[in-house]
């Protein structure tokens, strides 16, 4: 899947693009949630924004798309848009047995506002 930002400099070896800013990896990661129509892994993310983004901006940004309604965190694992919640693996949330990662970031974020 190619991810369309701007070209910085390109020559016959080397393309170099302009790294996007928080707000449009959200909107990217929203993207290609959208454009394969289901339910995407961490994994699958990771290897997509590998060399755009490092994993803490891609951890970073999915909390605040969860924080923003924007995405959810399925109990199998995957991220996916409101309204694909009924695409879950359930094989895989039985063996995945931790707690929600994300969720629980929100939670604690929430209680330290409550608290403040």
């Amino acid at each position: 899947m190619s991810i369309e930002l701007e070209k910085l400099y390109e020559d016959e070896d080397v393309v170099v693009m302009k790294a996007p800013s928080d707000q449009e990896l959200e909107k990217l990661v929203v993207d290609v949630i959208k454009k394969k129509g289901r339910p995407v892994s961490w994994k699958e993310l990771r290897e997509i924004f590998s060399g755009l983004a490092g994993e803490d901006r891609l951890r970073k940004a999915l909390a605040n798309l969860i924080e923003q309604g924007l995405l959810t965190e399925l109990p199998d694992g995957n991220f996916a848009l409101p309204g694909m919640e009924h695409m879950i693996d359930w094989e895989r949330a039985k063996r995945r047995r931790g707690r929600l990662r994300f969720t629980y970031i929100i939670r604690r974020k929430a209680m330290a506002r409550a608290i403040a």
